[in-house]
């Protein structure tokens, strides 16, 4: 696809096409989903070879349209026909829908983080301010206003229009729980300091912290019609009805399991029952955490980018068995065939979605040997799901 097609609007003609394979789409991945989150043994698992992106990482910067983050019609054009382009490729299980995407530090700015916009890459916070330093500073924190504080009423602005402008589902922005928020508002040597210097003082700010996510779900879904219960997506999975909220827990792998449990166990299960149940992401090894998670109220599934340590995976996999869904995701390796195999072989189906998030920067393959990098979204996408298909064709089945 030529760079300028990336920011054309779909086509009437395009968007009739597009409507119909999602409805079609969408029944295949509710009956499969429903599957996973019953532990039903399956042939194969959902899986999702996914290019259509919408953070900015991963991305070839020349096919970003240079308003991502100011106008709402842009995100959406371009949101919207990369998911186009790729329901039309590949009949894997991603389910698309509009994600109003600001970084992960929206919470993080309407507390009072300050937040840079590098040209083609996601909103970040500056590391050189923080707006709690003390345990006193946590006392003078209030909770914020969607409607004006940080980059709460810019995403406000960018749910309405999503919700006008598309026949798509549209899904909250980016959820850093209450660990990752807190570290974003104090830097981590300060909050790692507090929780054993004042410990009163670090369950205070994940009070706040834990309120103010809350509230502020609870804002995004009312404007986007979405029931508590109910969730369309995070990080590109399909959930539905199965779950009604997911978070970031990223710094899960940094934490001994008995802070975590101190610390974070709570606050995650205040969020969880508040929606009926739900999901949380972490990127790495975090196994070492999986009796608490066991003990989290309301968590329901893990979504787990494994960067490609296989041994933990597994082990989690086997100790959350049958109790708790997991998504094993990650960055497609070049040798992905060799991945794939590593991956599934000897894991049981039952509570598995997989997921693999494809750049457009493309490892190719000959003969089985790394040969070049090119850009080639289109053949490298097609090839990885062709692999995952010929896996589930000729592997072995899964016990």
């Amino acid at each position: 696809m030529e760079q300028a097609s990336w920011t054309t609007p779909l086509s009437p003609e395009e968007r009739e096409d597009f409507a119909r394979r999602f409805e079609k789409r969408l029944e295949k991945v509710k009956a499969k989903t429903a599957d996973v989150f019953a532990f039903r043994k399956v042939d194969q698992p959902p899986y999702i070879v996914n290019s259509a992106l919408y953070w900015v990482f991963g991305l070839d910067p020349e096919i970003l349209p240079d308003d991502y983050f100011t106008d709402p019609s842009a995100m959406v054009d371009f949101q919207e026909r990369t998911y186009y382009d790729q329901v039309r490729e590949i009949d894997d299980d991603f389910v698309p829908y509009l994600m109003p995407w600001f970084g992960t530090v929206v919470t993080a700015s309407a507390f009072g983080c300050e937040i840079s916009f590098p040209p083609k890459q996601d909103p970040a916070v500056n590391p050189r301010h923080y707006p709690v330093r003390t345990a006193e500073d946590i006392r003078k924190l209030s909770l914020p206003d969607p409607e004006k504080d940080g980059l709460m009423p810019k995403v406000l602005e960018f749910l309405r229009a999503m919700k006008q402008r598309s026949f798509l589902p549209v899904g909250i922005t980016d959820f850093q729980g209450p660990l990752t928020t807190a570290n974003q508002l104090m830097g981590y040597d300060k909050l790692i300091y507090l929780m054993h210097d004042y410990p009163s003082a670090m369950h205070e700010l994940m009070d706040k912290v834990t309120e103010a996510l809350i509230l502020w779900v609870k804002r995004q879904k009312q404007i986007i019609g979405e029931p508590l219960n109910e969730c369309i997506s995070d990080q590109q999975v399909y959930v539905g009805r199965h779950a009604g909220v997911w978070f970031s827990d990223d710094d899960a792998v940094l934490m001994s399991p008995g802070t975590y449990k101190e610390f974070v166990v709570p606050y995650n299960s205040r969020i969880l029952k508040a929606f009926g149940g739900g999901c949380l992401h972490y990127c790495g090894n975090a196994t070492h955490q999986a009796e608490k998670f066991l003990a989290t109220e309301g968590l329901l599934a893990i979504n787990n980018y494994t960067l490609h340590d296989l041994r933990a995976f597994h082990e989690l996999k086997r100790r959350l068995e049958n109790r708790i869904v997991l998504f094993a995701c990650d960055f497609t390796p070049v040798d992905y065939a060799n991945y794939f195999r590593e991956l599934l072989g000897g894991v049981s189906y039952r509570g598995l979605v997989v997921e693999s998030a494809y750049s457009p920067v493309v490892g190719l393959l000959s003969d089985g040997k790394y040969a070049a990098i090119r850009r080639d979204l289109r053949a490298g996408r097609r090839a990885v799901y062709e692999c995952l298909q010929n896996y589930w064709r000729e592997g072995t089945p899964a016990p």
